[in-house]
């Protein structure tokens, strides 16, 4: 156990926690400084019909470059009262697209594109497209009733550029933010990693589709144990003509499906809570799963439409 922790918290100490530190640091002096105002144009036609305010556009701006600054970013925000529980929930999902944005360039055209092949993968590429703009076009539709008509306190900036007074406010904020997050963050990556070295996820991975037929229903089981090794098996599948792009995608999205609750207790809900706290961060992880189940169901069924 003792090398599992030690191993969790170099992992943490190399990949999570300097981008989270950053993140925080950055959001604060963009915040107190008043820059913040120059980058929430960007996404103004958005921001506006969701009624969102400019810490959220800014939030949802860095999903771009990186998840976990943009989920730091959020919680930062959050944490010292400049955007409210509703606002925190519906800009975590605007920001779906825009996360998918990264995770294009990061995952889908380097590692499913190259296994899946041109066709198959273009076409899975596009279904979580789908997937992700749905959710934040629901998101953003649910903004602009639920958030209408709120009157967000105005922000006080001291100045409209980074002086040595709003860089001190800014790095006091951050460190209020980081001594509630980090602690958390640590605890909850820690009893994951160990209830995972344990096999105490293993029963979640028993449940099997056993209505899809064929070759297919290898991937939707080999999907549930681990998504990259779906990709590798449904590619093999196709090169030896064994299945169709369609097929193959069909089977990759249906494992998504069925594993959705794997991922949900494994993946999402350990890191939303870690970082939004486990009231907020528990709403946010079974609402995003619920969303994109609900429209990952979509896109399978228009995919086998074809």
């Amino acid at each position: 156990m003792l090398n599992i922790i030690v191993a969790k918290l170099l992992y943490l100490l190399r990949n999570i926690i300097p981008v989270l530190v950053i993140a925080v640091i950055i959001a604060n002096i963009l915040s107190e400084s008043g820059i913040i105002r120059r980058f929430s144009g960007l996404l103004s036609p958005i921001i506006r019909f969701a009624n969102l305010s400019e810490e959220s556009a800014l939030a949802i701006i860095t999903y771009i470059a990186s998840g976990s600054a943009g989920s730091a970013m959020l919680a930062g925000f959050h944490e010292r009262k400049a955007i409210s529980e509703n606002e925190t929930i519906i800009a975590s999902f605007v920001s779906s697209f825009f996360s998918f944005i990264n995770h294009l360039f990061v995952y889908f055209i380097p590692v499913v594109l190259p296994l899946l092949g041109l066709t198959a993968g273009v076409l899975y590429i596009s279904a979580r497209l789908f997937v992700s703009f749905c959710v934040t076009a629901t998101a953003v539709i649910a903004g602009h009733f639920m958030l209408e008509g709120r009157v967000k306190e105005p922000i006080r900036y001291k100045s409209n550029r980074i002086t040595k007074e709003t860089l001190k406010s800014a790095l006091e904020e951050s460190w209020n933010i980081l001594k509630k997050i980090l602690p958390r963050l640590v605890v909850v990556f820690l009893i994951t990693a160990v209830l995972n070295a344990y096999g105490l996820f293993e029963p979640l991975k028993e449940f099997r589709f056993w209505s899809f037929p064929g070759e297919t229903s290898a991937i939707v089981a080999v999907g549930l144990a681990d998504t990259t090794s779906a990709f590798v098996l449904a590619g093999s599948m196709l090169t030896e003509g064994l299945l169709t792009p369609v097929q193959a995608v069909s089977a990759l999205l249906l494992a998504s499906i069925v594993s959705m609750s794997v991922i949900l207790v494994r993946h999402s809900l350990p890191g939303r809570i870690a970082y939004f706290g486990v009231r907020l961060g528990l709403k946010i992880a079974i609402l995003s799963s619920l969303l994109n189940l609900i429209y990952t169901v979509v896109a399978l069924l228009l995919i086998l439409m074809f």
